[in-house]
């Protein structure tokens, strides 16, 4: 017991030590958590230095429920920021030095500066307050409320109403690669293979210019940033205004330099942007508008820039006369990110881009690639005015940056490129798309109350984007355009440099529309458009006709997919109809079913043996749904003589018969009867919404007995249309006819059509065959049937075709020509295939870009035979997808929409339900996706016990009844 007793007496007195250290320790922490109660300080945030340090940007209340109070006070209200940054864009650094000094005036009553930040370090030594004549403002507590995201000054005096002051603060950053503040990406170029580039790019909406400095980042808090970024003489700098000294030497260190910009325009945080980076330009030749236009990207991109050169300042142009505002910045600029998580962002004077929505190459990127480019620059270009020139004030109003920009996007392409007939294609990208999405309970109303940030990314959505231009849409044609235009530039004029609410626009209207005497003076724009705006859904007209009396009773109720749920909800419904052979341009409409009305009687119906069709070129947002004889008229005008129906009306009545027949409105066997004349129809926008309506079928079918029937039936649907148009392309094909060509050409290889698949496997083959594969300008394969060959060949083949398109992927300077490699992945039937590639998306370094990471889940989980692979995927790797893309990224939403798609089983459902369950408060801005995949799930499992029978035993009979024909 000797030596064991001596170690017990030596630890019996260290403990003792200890023990007193322990106490001392204690009574200490004791009084820095008494202290940091008071001042609303997180402790574990304090360092030595007396900072607030922030580098891991955790949440140390998860599971608390979140906070909603999250506006900032509004006694301070900023004027001019001073900011000066300069990245540190070096492995193993990634840090920002930053200084800010903010102008703000005082409004009201406080004694308080209450700032937004977050993932920075502030010294709190470095932190001065000063009143406008230079005296200091006694600073008496710093704290940091992380659930709010708040840095909060506690001063020792009252601040003084209309007195102005100024607040310093010196602080640090990060570089992440997290696609949000100002982050890093990196690249390699064809000079250097082996050398990794970087860049420091900015992405700050909604919530994330705190991240690179502290800030007022709220939306309707405007003011004017005067900025500096320091950066390596070997590379280059742009921000939202253009360079008043350039390179000049900065103090202490001979390696950077200082680019000082002239001040800005009065603006909101998150459309304040940089760029440090060794990028290179094209720059328009001459503006119109005298704006000074260029474009960047990095060097072995620089040709790609051509046509977004070409049309940019164009469109900026049309812009300007479109809503008689001129541009109120001198250059414009546009850059396209290596990484980048939206498609792009409306940065006031710095348009940042993702490569695939900037660069273009002619013979490897697509048609479709060409009016993706286009439509996203129309899109950008017109927030300038609608967003930048007029902000919502909050993000409650999110949808009038987003639903106009959607909207207004068309017009600008189309004033520009005719030739792409986007108008057209206004209801299938658009209108018909989330008229899905909104017939869901789970649906939410397009101006909608958020707080939380969570909130905030969940509702840049197809409601805010897709049912916000079309709601717009509908308003341009029941004010009439002209009214409409001058309406939108008194609003403009009005608030500009400022921020407004709908309820502003809703009165510039109304009051154009009353002296134009387009709106009748006993109703405003307001009464109409809050029934679109603040309810959530739409309303399906119902057309009963009284074929004797020449007239019709028509009626108003909101259509749901869930047809055991009910509503009380009514709108004002703009009414227009016609009739085969007649006026289809007349959209201005007469009538109105309002809000009050259940129904109306109408007396103005064509004779009785000739077919009404309502809703004229689909501008409202509604459906139409006819008694039994007028569907009959419609079918029986359709085999007779489509073309005497408007082309966006026949892809009306085919998408409302499907999603009729989809509820139990309408019989399988009328709506699919519709189809019938498709043998003879070449316009490429009844193809689409005719294939969209028929893919629930194929969704809903393909792991059932009935598919075979659904291939044979689809088979006979699209052999005349694929035998017409031909697999390969034609010189004097025009737009339309290149993407209805792409769209038949996927049906028929998906369906098995021999000829589709063999030519797909062959040119494939080719492909691999050739001595210099990755000579993109000889590929054999038609440039727009690219992602379908590389899809369908992928598909039929092994790791050989696997690993030659990722060889192609890994060595592509092309954008598009990496984004349908990627996307064709994931259609491989190889399940360890499919699993190694589901790994890589969460893989850094493996070759996926965080940027595109979700666009790979979501291409395994389209695969039939990587759905179940995807979702148990994300179901055990959820706390690293979401660490991954970020719990309050906008990205999570659309991964989940994809992984929980097209369930239609009670099993697949409880799956379903169980994950909700076991993610309670842990599912971020993917909380809605995940109620609207159960919902969607749920009628799904519904049509499977109202309409598989049915529907399989059309198609038997159909299919016997052609084979006897």
């Amino acid at each position: 017991m000797g030596t064991y007793g001596n170690k017990y007496l030596v630890s019996k007195k260290l403990a003792a030590v200890l023990l007193f250290f322990f106490v001392a320790w204690s009574v200490g922490l004791g009084l820095i958590v008494y202290y940091a109660g008071v001042a609303n300080l997180d402790i574990n945030q304090v360092s030595e230095a007396g900072s607030l340090s922030l580098k891991d940007e955790t949440n140390p209340s998860e599971s608390k429920a979140k906070v909603t109070d999250v506006r900032l006070p509004r006694h301070l209200v900023p004027e001019q920021y001073d900011l000066q940054l300069t990245p540190f864009i070096i492995p193993d650094n990634w840090t920002i030095n930053g200084y800010v000094e903010i102008t703000m005036v005082c409004k009201s009553a406080g004694k308080n500066v209450t700032l937004h930040r977050v993932d920075t370090e502030i010294q709190n030594k470095t932190v001065v307050v000063q009143d406008d004549s230079g005296k200091d403002i006694e600073i008496s507590s710093y704290s940091y409320d992380h659930d709010r995201e708040f840095f909060i000054l506690q001063l020792a005096e009252n601040l003084v109403i209309g007195k102005r002051y100024i607040v310093k603060i010196k602080f640090t950053s990060y570089l992440k690669d997290n696609l949000k503040g100002f982050y890093r990406s990196e690249y390699t170029d064809q000079e250097s293979k082996d050398e990794t580039k970087y860049l420091a790019v900015t992405q700050f909406q909604p919530t994330d210019a705190r991240r690179a400095f502290p800030c007022f980042d709220e939306p309707g808090i405007k003011a004017k940033f005067k900025v500096s970024l320091g950066r390596r003489k070997d590379m280059s700098s742009i921000a939202n205004m253009p360079i008043k000294d350039k390179g000049v030497a900065m103090e202490g260190d001979d390696g950077y330099v200082w680019d000082h910009y002239e001040n800005s325009v009065k603006m909101s945080t998150y459309l304040v942007a940089f760029v440090v980076s060794k990028f290179e330009f094209r720059e328009s030749e001459k503006t119109e508008n005298g704006v000074r236009f260029r474009i960047w990207t990095r060097k072995d991109a620089i040709p790609q820039t051509e046509y977004a050169r070409d049309i940019g300042p164009k469109m900026l142009k049309f812009f300007e006369d479109y809503f008689q505002v001129k541009f109120p910045l001198p250059k414009q600029d546009m850059i396209a990110a290596p990484d980048f998580a939206a498609g792009a962002m409306e940065n006031w004077g710095l348009i940042t881009y993702r490569e695939t929505s900037l660069l273009f190459k002619p013979g490897v990127s697509a048609a479709s690639n060409l009016q993706r480019i286009a439509l996203v620059i129309s899109h950008e270009l017109a927030h300038q005015w609608f967003g930048n020139l007029v902000t919502p004030s909050w993000w409650s109003d999110l949808w009038l940056n987003e639903g106009f920009a959607s909207y207004v996007e068309y017009l600008g392409v189309e004033a520009v490129q005719p030739q792409i007939k986007l108008l057209e294609q206004f209801i299938v990208n658009d209108l018909q798309d989330v008229l899905s999405l909104d017939a869901l309970e789970s649906s939410h109303p397009i101006s909608i109350p958020v707080k939380h940030p969570d909130e905030i990314n969940e509702i840049f959505d197809r409601i805010s984007y897709g049912k916000g231009a079309s709601i717009i849409r509908m308003m341009d044609k029941f004010l009439t355009s002209e009214s409409f235009k001058k309406g939108l530039t008194n609003y403009l004029r009005a608030f500009q440099f400022d921020s407004a609410e709908q309820d502003d626009l809703w009165t510039h209207l109304t009051e154009q529309a009353h002296r134009d005497g387009t709106l009748r003076s006993d109703l405003t724009v307001k009464e109409v458009m809050d029934t679109w705006t603040l309810q959530t859904g739409f309303p399906l007209i119902t057309v009963t006709r009284d074929y004797d009396a020449g007239s019709a009773k028509i009626s108003q109720e909101r259509f749901l997919l869930n047809q055991t749920q009910s509503s009380e909800s009514r709108w004002w419904v703009p009414i227009t109809y016609t009739s085969p052979g007649q006026d289809f341009n007349k959209t201005y409409n007469n009538i109105w079913l309002s809000d009050k009305q259940w129904s109306l009687e109408l007396k103005d119906m064509p004779n009785k043996d000739e077919a009404t069709i309502f809703n004229v070129q689909q501008t409202g947002f509604y459906r139409v749904n006819y008694d039994k004889k007028n569907w009959k008229l419609l079918a029986e005008t359709l085999n007779k003589d489509h073309t005497s129906i408007h082309v966006i009306n026949r892809a009306q009545i085919l998408d409302d018969a499907l999603e009729l027949a989809k509820v139990g409105k309408l019989d399988y066997q009328t709506a699919l009867s519709l189809t019938g004349y498709l043998s003879r129809e070449t316009e490429y926008i009844p193809w689409y919404s005719a294939l969209s309506g028929l893919s629930h079928i194929k969704d809903m079918l393909k792991r059932t007995s009935a598919y075979g029937e659904f291939k044979s039936y689809m088979l006979k649907l699209l052999a005349p249309i694929y035998q017409k148009l031909g697999f390969d392309g034609k010189a004097d094909d025009e737009h339309l006819d290149i993407l209805l060509r792409k769209k038949i050409v996927s049906w028929a290889c998906s369906m098995g059509h021999e000829d589709c698949v063999n030519k797909v496997t062959g040119t494939y083959r080719s492909w691999m065959g050739m001595t210099d594969p990755d000579a993109e300008d000889k590929n054999p394969i038609d440039v727009n049937l690219k992602s379908v060959t590389y899809c369908n060949a992928i598909a039929e083949g092994g790791e050989k075709e696997w690993d030659f398109a990722w060889k192609r992927y890994e060595n592509s300077n092309v954008g598009t020509e990496k984004a349908n490699i990627l996307y064709a992945l994931g259609c491989t039937e190889q399940v360890w295939l499919l699993n190694r590639y589901l790994n890589m998306s969460l893989t850094a370094g493996s070759g996926v870009r965080r940027q595109d990471g979700s666009k790979v889940i979501g291409s395994v989980a389209r695969n039939t035979i990587g759905r179940y692979l995807a979702f148990n995927f994300l179901r055990d790797k959820w706390e690293l997808v979401k660490s991954y893309y970020g719990s309050q990224s906008f990205t999570l939403t659309g991964l989940v929409h994809n992984v929980l798609a097209d369930r239609n089983s009670k099993f697949e459902i409880s799956e379903l339900k169980a994950f909700q369950k076991a993610r309670v408060g842990d599912l971020g801005t993917s909380e809605r996706a995940v109620k609207q995949a159960i919902e969607a799930g749920l009628v799904n499992v519904q049509w499977m016990e109202q309409n598989y029978e049915t529907v399989w035993t059309w198609l038997k009979d159909y299919n016997v009844e052609n084979q006897r024909g």
